[in-house]
């Protein structure tokens, strides 16, 4: 995942747990 939502992926750090997706979810 090298796509940015508004916040800071770390890419080399990406388990492809979709948390970071549910987070951007909540978020919006």
């Amino acid at each position: 995942m090298t796509t940015q939502y508004g916040f800071f992926i770390d890419s080399s750090r990406c388990t492809g747990c979709k948390t970071c997706e549910l987070a951007c979810k909540d978020y919006k």
